[in-house]
This record gives structure tokens, sequence and C-alpha cells, in this order.
């Protein structure tokens, strides 16, 4: 039972209505015994109860409206702990893996702000990731595990298991947005805006056009405090110095220089080959400051470890980006693709480029020192019952090849970062 955005509209965020036996609240009101810490639990599963009306499916059925907004309810628990039925508002996510709702598509779920303006238990929206484009089922966990682990600001995870009007439609990855919220528990100054990347749009001169929904770096937050593209401005304008000396300098001005450093070498020792760094300059989100400074926050994270979903091939991940490389082919596109601007910069310029190794070489160093392969294999233990209901025995043998192959890539991934550690006499 969902109640639409006109009477919610009618009745105001502070009403809590019965119909039939759902109690519909605003995510503010919910008296629930959901902890914030359930959501990203990566020890447990958490089950997530889509409620939607007729109008709502067909919405998410009809492709010219994958991405628009529409409304329904959503119930989450586990250990006996539970939201209630919150209002929200859904809509598919995706680029080449967005698939209708009667398919295993993605979701994007935004709660009504509530009158603390704070969404449900400090999460203002959340993201669940079918993971049809990671047959490991394992990436993103592994992924940001290793971000965060480095101290890149990059999303916690968790899983989920999705139910959508009763049917059941299997694991999901729990992914944080990269919202405003996030921001506010990763950064202790001011954020100014989070802007979004765009595919292939890079720091190209004249990508600080048009407004918060339109242009190559459309403003996920902050645009109705600061309306304006003032501080891409002048990261584009930084971006683009010609001289490699000049370059690296304003580089620090404009960001948090070792940050990004960090960032460029964890997308490249995780193979992140639809990333920033990769030749498809792809997902990722920018934040600035009120000091006009970015930070890179990585994001679609599930095409790492080698993953390559474009052959019918033996199953097992190959596809390995170079880690140091003004070029790359990538699983979808033989043909050699510049990588990310700021990336190919820093490989050209010789302390850039060792300062970028040495965080490559402390990359590495960070995966033995968490036991990156044990947190991943420990993993697939907690999802594997839920794997099992839902994929026959033939497809479970394939997905545990899939996670044997990429446990198998760190420690190929960590003998090519000592050779390049060694060629390049990297202290």
């Amino acid at each position: 039972m969902v109640i639409n955005k006109g009477v919610r509209r009618l009745l105001g965020a502070s009403t809590a209505l019965i119909m039939g036996s759902v109690l519909l609240v605003s995510p503010a009101q919910a008296a629930s015994t959901l902890k914030s810490s359930d959501f990203f639990n990566p020890q447990k599963i958490l089950r997530v109860d889509l409620d939607l009306p007729q109008d709502t499916v067909d919405a998410l059925n009809d492709r010219s409206r994958y991405r628009i907004y529409v409304p329904g309810t959503v119930t989450m628990s586990v250990d006996g702990r539970t939201s209630g039925a919150l209002e929200m508002d859904i809509r598919l996510k995706g680029s080449t893996s967005i698939s209708r709702l009667r398919d295993t598509p993605s979701f994007k779920i935004k709660f009504p702000n509530g009158p603390a303006g704070t969404g449900y238990l400090g999460q203002r929206r959340l993201t669940l990731n079918a993971m049809t484009q990671d047959g490991s089922k394992i990436h993103e966990y592994g992924a940001y595990a290793l971000f965060n682990a480095m101290g890149v600001p990059a999303s916690k995870t968790g899983w989920a298991r999705v139910y959508v009007n009763g049917l059941d439609k299997g694991l999901y990855a729990n992914v944080e947005q990269p919202d405003e919220n996030f921001a506010a528990k990763r950064f202790k100054d001011i954020t100014q805006h989070i802007y979004e990347g765009v595919a292939l749009k890079d720091f190209k001169p004249g990508n600080d056009n048009g407004d918060n929904i339109t242009g190559a770096f459309p403003v996920d937050h902050g645009w109705k405090v600061t309306a304006n593209k003032s501080d891409l401005t002048k990261l584009i304008s930084a971006a683009n110095y010609k001289d490699p000396a000049n370059w690296y300098k304003a580089l620090d001005g404009v960001t948090d220089r070792t940050a990004l450093l960090k960032f460029m070498a964890v997308e490249n020792f995780l193979g992140h080959w639809d990333g920033y760094t990769g030749p498809n300059v792809n997902n990722y989100f920018i934040r600035s400051n009120t000091r006009n400074k970015f930070t890179f926050i990585p994001w679609g994270v599930d095409q790492t470890f080698g993953e390559n979903r474009a052959t019918t091939r033996d199953f097992g991940d190959t596809f390995m980006t170079p880690m140091l490389s003004r070029t790359s082919t990538h699983p979808w596109l033989p043909k050699e693709t510049v990588r990310g601007m700021m990336y190919t910069k820093c490989i050209a310029y010789v302390p850039c480029r060792n300062a970028y190794l040495s965080q490559l070489k402390a990359v590495s160093a960070m995966a033995t020192k968490m036991k990156l392969s044990t947190l991943m294999k420990s993993a697939t233990n907690v999802i594997r019952p839920t794997l099992v209901a839902k994929n026959n025995s033939d497809q479970m043998e394939i997905i545990a090849l899939e996670q044997a192959s990429t446990l198998k890539f760190i420690t190929t991934r960590q003998k090519e970062v000592a050779a390049l550690v060694k060629k390049y006499k990297i202290k």
C-alpha cells in the first residue's frame, strides 16, 4: 500500500496513516528498532521490501521513464529489527547495465527529508546494485574497503536481499551514496559542491557549462547555496596548464593532491577500467570545499579485479588494465583510448609519476596489511546462502570460479606493482 505524492504533500511529512495493514510514516518519525549500523554491515543481509503501486511499476518498465523518481514504500529489516514501511521515491540506476523492473535492475532510492532534513537514520538515499556486471558479487565490497583503508573518502557497503511486491529479486550490493550526508561524515570543512563525473567529459575547457542538471558536470549537491560553477572553472583552468611543473604546482591549489594520487593509485591497483583513470573516464564524483579545493570520490567499482563482461570466455576475471600507461583498451572496445587527463599528465611528469608510484606501492602494502583477500573470502560465506537461493548449481560454480579469480587478481597485481617499484627505483 503506497501513499502517492499528492496525498503526501497534503498531509505533510509529519503525518502517519494507517492504510490497510501498513503504517505509512515519514522517515524522520519512524519509530523503528533498525539501527544506522544495520545499513552497511557486511556480516549481515538486510532484507529490503519495495512496495510499489501499479503506476510506479508501469513507470519502471517504461524505458522513457526509467530515470524519473516515482513513489513507493520500503521496509527494511534484519535480525528482528525493522524500519516499518517508509515513504520513498525510487528510480532505476545504470547506463549500460540499466534494465526494466521486470528483469533485475539496480535502484536508487530517496527518502523525503523530514523535519531535520536528514532522511532516515542519517541516510537521504540508498543505492541498490544488482551486480549484473560483477560475476563474483564481491568486487564492490572489496574495492570500497581498499579505498577506505587508504584514506580515500569512499562509500561503505553492505548486502541486501531485495523483494519487489513480494517477488524475490535476489542479492544486491547496498552502497552508500556520496551525497551531503556522506560529505558531512567524511570531511571536517564545509562542502560547497558535489559534482558527478559524466563519461568521457573530463576537465576540458568549456566543461564548466550548464546549470545544476545540465552540462558536462551536473551538480549533485550545493546548487541552492552556490548557484554557479566557479570552483569547477578554476579546477579546469589549472588542469589545462601546459607546463608540467606549473600544472603540478597548480594542482596542489585546486585539489587535495595527496588524496588525488591515492585515488588514482587505488583505481589502478583495482584495475578499475570504468573509472576516472580508465579509458572511459567514468564513474567518479568530485567534491569541493568553500576554498574551491576538490577531492575525488570513487564510484561504480563493480568492474574491477579484472572483470571482463564482454566475452563468452572461460570463466575467471582476465582483463588487466595497465597501471602506468597513457592509453588503454577496455573489455568492450579493443581500440586504444586516452585515459583520464589528471592521470595521464601525472605519469608524464616525473615528480608526479614517482609520487603516484609511491602511493601504488602503499596500496599494495595495504592490501596485505588489511588482509583484503581474507576479507573478501569471508564475504563469500556471508552471501552464499542468498546466492544459492536464486542460482542453480551450474551458476553457483561459475560464481565460485569468478570469486577465486578475483582473489588471484590481488596477488598478481602485487607482483606487478613490485616490478614497477623496482624499475623506477621507488623508495
